[in-house]
């Protein structure tokens, strides 16, 4: 129970450490891109960042949170069942997720925009419904929302792709738009209050892009994480070795479209970044899948020392995850934006990779 517990949150930990080198790019630059534009034309290692960054974080490191909530999911519900009854066991998860979507809806309003508390909150309660179904009901369920999310990439892309060829852009496709520019100033050189009207905006967009887009992955995620909970697959790793390699092989096949997503993403907006398109980020759609890979190298590699250390290392940070999530959005403000030290305005895209690391 120990190990199943310690690297489920040395993931947790993980996890919270790639959303933050994503995420700090858009403290500075606001809703949009994840990984914001180029006020200046990059150089050799803002380019080297940015692909990396793009290849190997942006995307994945959501994808095992999300699937960590599914897996939090069942080991709570599973306690909480072990000492309620059914009905008093629902209200007790109900009152976690009006906790935790009050938490987020604070947290996106005051700090960051880019909150995802709230999302997950709110398909939570999608999640709860489904809590007394069996494994293969879960799995079922799952493929169901794998299969949705799978139809409205392609729906989605197929739309925007096709406007973007009849439809010229109403402005320079070549200028950085003008209203990521003025986020831009109005983030890193604005004081707090000057900021508050931007950022419910900007957190009123996330959220309806989220409705629209993101709650079939996020479900889809979910139920992968119920799933991984009620078969043990994290607890007892050791039954499940062909699971592992066969995620460890998923994850090494989403890698190629991970790197195509991230050069036609870093094109777009080195070339045309008034006309964006959405090719790149449905390509970076399947390179998610290369989460597999990293939940599956903890899983796999636990017992050898280096990793041991490691995940020991980790975990108390992920036994805390809602506070450290939160703690980042303060000290990402209190460095980068203008109520701050207004860091952002000053800093480049290697030195904000570096800063997220620290």
């Amino acid at each position: 129970m120990r190990e199943r517990i310690e690297v489920v949150d040395a993931l947790r930990a993980f996890a919270l450490a790639g959303i933050l080198q994503v995420n700090i790019q858009s403290f500075a630059w606001g809703a949009g891109d994840p990984l914001g534009f180029f006020a200046d034309p990059p150089g050799v290692i803002d380019t080297v960042v940015y692909l990396l960054v793009a290849t190997f974080v942006s995307s994945k490191f959501l994808s095992i949170f999300a699937f960590l909530f599914g897996v939090g999911f069942t080991l709570q519900w599973r306690s909480l069942r072990r000492r309620l009854g059914f009905d008093d066991a629902r209200a007790a998860y109900l009152r976690r997720l009006w906790f935790l979507l009050t938490v987020g809806l604070a947290h996106g309003v005051l700090l960051y925009y880019g909150d995802i508390l709230t999302s997950y909150a709110l398909v939570g309660f999608l999640l709860l419904r489904l809590a007394p179904r069996r494994p293969a009901a879960l799995v079922a369920a799952a493929r169901r929302w794998w299969l949705g999310f799978a139809l409205l990439s392609v729906t989605v892309t197929a739309f925007f792709e096709s406007v973007r060829r009849i439809v010229p852009p109403h402005r320079d496709a070549a200028q950085v738009p003008a209203f990521a520019l003025e986020r831009l100033s109005l983030y890193t050189q604005a004081n707090y209050l000057e900021q508050i009207g931007a950022r419910i905006a900007d957190f009123g967009s996330v959220l309806g892009t989220t409705a629209l887009l993101g709650v079939p992955q996020i479900m889809a995620l979910f139920l992968l994480g119920a799933v991984a909970g009620r078969l043990g697959w994290l607890a007892r790793p050791q039954r499940h070795p062909r699971l592992w390699r066969a995620a460890t092989w998923i994850g090494i096949a989403a890698l190629p479209f991970a790197a195509a997503g991230a050069w036609l993403n870093f094109t777009t907006f080195h070339d045309s970044p008034g006309d964006p398109g959405s090719l790149g980020y449905a390509l970076q759609n399947i390179g998610s899948l290369a989460a597999c890979l990293y939940v599956a190298t903890f899983v796999r590699l636990r017992q050898r020392p280096m990793m041991r250390r490691l995940i020991a290392w980790l975990a108390p940070a992920g036994r805390m995850a809602l506070t450290n999530y939160v703690a980042q959005s303060v000290a990402m403000g209190l460095l980068l934006s203008g109520w701050g030290f207004g860091l952002g305005a000053s800093l480049g895209r290697a030195e904000l990779a570096l800063l997220a690391l620290a």
